[in-house]
């Protein structure tokens, strides 16, 4: 009982080889997947790194829980084996940090922190910068007025991206901490 012999002359056995070779049930190319799991989960018996993305068969089915014979297994645009040995992202999860940007995006990208929601630490998340209000994620105070892009949106709604949102003449920081002023209202500047 091993392999029929068209399919061991498909991956280059020879068929009158020793029977240890075409042992169904053994594991053929290392990787620490069984040949029946390998032929039961579609990746190669014969390749320890079915999909290429430089993960085992073996450590993606065992440790991971990771597709073997897909070499992204959550389509975020890094392979497993980068998430899992470089980036320490998620492989299972396109937005490990979830802030609404990729990790490949956050890495290749905006050069965020794809394990932190906010990079800045300004009160916004990484997403909602890039996505909704076009500041910078890695500078709590976009528009340098002193006041750091999340006050400015969920306390004073005034423009992050604009230092005098009112166009009195002083900038939303001074207006807020010092003058005591409106930065919505520019006759008070």
């Amino acid at each position: 009982g091993g392999e029929q012999d068209g399919a061991e002359l498909r991956r280059g056995r020879d068929p009158l080889g020793s029977p240890l070779d075409d042992k169904i049930s053994g594991d053929r190319d290392g990787d620490g997947v069984s040949n029946q799991a390998e032929a039961a989960i579609g990746s190669d018996p014969d390749v320890a790194d079915t999909d290429g993305d430089g993960l085992s068969d073996g450590d993606e089915v065992n440790i991971y829980g990771t597709d073997p014979n897909n070499a992204d297994s959550d389509g975020d645009g890094l392979t497993d084996d980068v998430e899992v040995n470089d980036t320490g992202t998620n492989p299972w999860s396109s937005d490990s940090a979830g802030d609404g940007l990729s990790d490949e995006e956050e890495v290749n990208s905006t050069g965020t922190d794809p394990l932190d929601r906010d990079s800045d630490d300004d009160g916004l998340d990484d997403g909602e910068e890039v996505l909704l209000w076009g500041t910078d994620p890695l500078d709590e105070d976009s528009d340098d007025d002193r006041l750091i892009d999340g006050r400015e949106v969920k306390v004073y709604d005034t423009d992050p991206n604009d230092a005098d949102t009112d166009d009195g003449g002083r900038e939303d920081g001074d207006e807020v901490d010092f003058d005591g002023t409106d930065p919505l209202y520019g006759p008070d500047d």
